[in-house]
């Protein structure tokens, strides 16, 4: 009882489970509680990072920075008024009403009033960052799942599933995403108006080209492989040191981004798509086993 005297919304949680318990709604009544109390705070399992953006860096830079606090405006915009009680909801509600416990529909990346990010804040990953590691994003995802999966909801209105399996597939979509150094990359580098464009990997979404002595590397390592055929050695060599340059770029994209240097981010995540690329050559020509 301690811990629910802190926070602000006690009263509205205690509210809401008494409400849900005269009916079959949405949820049964042990869930309501639960439902409504998940609202009122960030799904945990994650240390969060407080580093605060450095002022100074330039408009993109100070583009990335902006982005990096959810908690300053989440609750500032209205998404409307929850389907089941009518009460209204805002950008804090994300995946129930703090109203009545209801699930919500999931939110798409414009809807979020910070829905430029919105897969960080889905992890609870608060302010958005680079460095987050997939220990961290697996447990926030297996716990969002336990509460958001359709089977908890067999029982309840056709569109309380609904916006179930749309919250699962969101929660889904943002493990897929963050997990991956470079989609993570991508993601923050679009966010802030920095993409790198996805057909080719190897220029900006503004059309501008990739560093011609990168393009040289990329062309001398393809030829490389051509030349090791099926040579299992000369593959696995090839390969080791791909890994090798992977983890140093990744590293690189990271301090990048941790300052707000969206040029150097950029030109190593264009970088991190060749190696990945190379990677998935080797791996290919690989005998099995």
């Amino acid at each position: 009882r301690g811990m629910w005297r802190s926070r602000r919304a006690v009263g509205e949680v205690l509210r809401a489970a008494a409400r849900r318990s005269a009916g079959p709604r949405c949820l049964h009544r042990s869930e309501h509680l639960a439902a409504a109390a998940a609202t009122t705070r960030a799904p945990r399992g994650l240390d969060i990072d407080a580093r605060c953006p450095r002022p100074g860096r330039g408009s993109r830079r100070d583009s990335l920075a902006s982005s990096r606090s959810f908690s300053a405006d989440a609750s500032a915009s209205s998404r409307g008024a929850c389907w089941s009680c009518g009460v209204a909801t805002t950008a804090s509600d994300l995946f129930f009403c703090g109203g009545c416990g209801g699930v919500l529909p999931a939110l798409a990346e414009g809807d979020d009033a910070n829905g430029s990010l919105l897969l960080f804040r889905v992890l609870g990953v608060d302010p958005p960052r680079f460095a987050v590691s997939n220990d961290e994003l697996e447990r926030a995802m297996k716990n969002l799942q336990k509460i958001l999966h359709p089977d908890k909801f067999s029982t309840a209105p056709n569109v309380a599933r609904e916006h179930s399996a749309d919250q699962a597939s969101l929660v889904n979509r943002a493990y897929a995403t963050l997990r991956d150094p470079l989609r993570r990359a991508k993601y923050m580098l679009r966010a802030a108006g920095a993409g790198v464009a996805e057909e080719s990997g190897m220029g900006d979404e503004q059309g501008a080209a990739a560093d011609p002595a990168l393009l040289m590397e990329v062309m001398e390592t393809r030829e490389a492989i051509e030349r090791a055929g099926d040579d299992a050695g000369a593959l696995g060599a090839m390969a080791s040191a791909n890994e090798l340059a992977e983890h140093a770029c990744v590293a690189a994209v990271g301090n990048a981004m941790d300052a707000g240097d969206l040029a150097t981010a950029r030109k190593e995540t264009v970088r991190l798509t060749y190696l990945a690329r190379i990677r998935d050559e080797i791996k290919r020509r690989l005998p099995p086993g």
